[in-house]
């Protein structure tokens, strides 16, 4: 080959190379911005909630400073969120948790939320411009794990049994055409927390997660019931596809029905709001 064409060649595979590269790196970048910007909103959105016990409307939750969970979902749409917790006062036990999330339509993305109550009593959500969620009944159904072992004495082998139990859960989502979608566990707790003041000795969240959008969370809990020590589960739904829980025990759990924007329930999800997307992200 003429030494001015295989030079003419070179060049050429270099420049297209470059300019492959060079559109990865702005793609990678503007992904970067389009995540950064509505996780950000989903953070606005979570303070604007005001979270309380109807009873004492004077003294509301108080929303964990940083989000517990984040997400980009590439399985199921184009979701971006964060998973929020809110405590009550003077307490590191979880009262309530919100998702807030956007998902992508055209040149605008829909911004959700999702609640599901922790609170033993009734639980209220107000945030101006929406709709009053109101739960007046406790929000989890508390189950003692009697097939498990009794929760150590040391803190440490505490955290290492709690991280066993959501390990033995079969998890799945069942759509309205019957696609099922098996969940996968996240390994590490969302939040964890203790409440001496309640007998819990040690208390954790758990998620799963299709892909990585949180469908469900798990809270275990070593208890100090008298003199013995117990451990305690409760379910809580994340999602609108039906989800099916098989225990340890044999039993099978399976979510309670629900619906956009239906209130009374201890899970609750609606619309917040249509925004455009960033120029970047367009």
């Amino acid at each position: 080959m003429d030494r001015r064409i295989a030079c003419l060649v070179v060049v050429a595979v270099l420049t297209a190379g470059s300019s492959a590269l060079h559109s990865e790196e702005t793609a990678d970048d503007s992904n970067r911005k389009t995540t950064s910007h509505w996780l950000d909103v989903a953070e606005e959105v979570a303070k604007r909630q005001r979270l309380f016990n109807p009873s004492a409307p004077d003294k509301p939750f108080k929303l964990h400073e940083q989000a517990i969970f984040r997400h980009t979902q590439s399985v199921r749409g184009d979701d971006i969120g964060a998973v929020f917790l809110w405590t009550a006062p003077a307490s590191e036990r979880p009262a309530a948790i919100g998702v807030f999330f956007a998902w992508s339509q055209g040149r605008m993305r829909n911004v959700m939320e999702e609640f599901h109550s922790f609170h033993s009593g009734p639980i209220r959500r107000e945030a101006a411009g929406h709709p009053t969620w109101d739960c007046p009944d406790a929000g989890l159904q508390w189950n003692r794990a009697d097939n498990l072992p009794a929760p150590d004495s040391d803190i440490r082998r505490v955290k290492l049994q709690a991280r066993q139990f959501p390990r033995r859960l079969g998890v799945k989502t069942t759509t309205s055409q019957g696609q099922n979608w098996e969940l996968r566990s996240v390994p590490k707790p969302f939040y964890e927390y203790t409440d001496i003041d309640s007998g819990i000795q040690y208390g954790a969240i758990f998620g799963f997660c299709q892909g990585t959008d949180t469908e469900l969370l798990v809270a275990v809990e070593a208890r100090q019931v008298d003199d013995e020590r117990a451990w305690y589960y409760a379910l809580a739904p994340f999602s609108d596809y039906q989800i099916q829980v098989d225990l340890p025990d044999g039993k099978t759990w399976n979510s309670p029905d629900g619906a956009l924007g239906e209130n009374g329930k201890p899970h609750f999800w609606g619309a917040v709001e249509r925004r455009p997307k960033p120029e970047f992200e367009r």
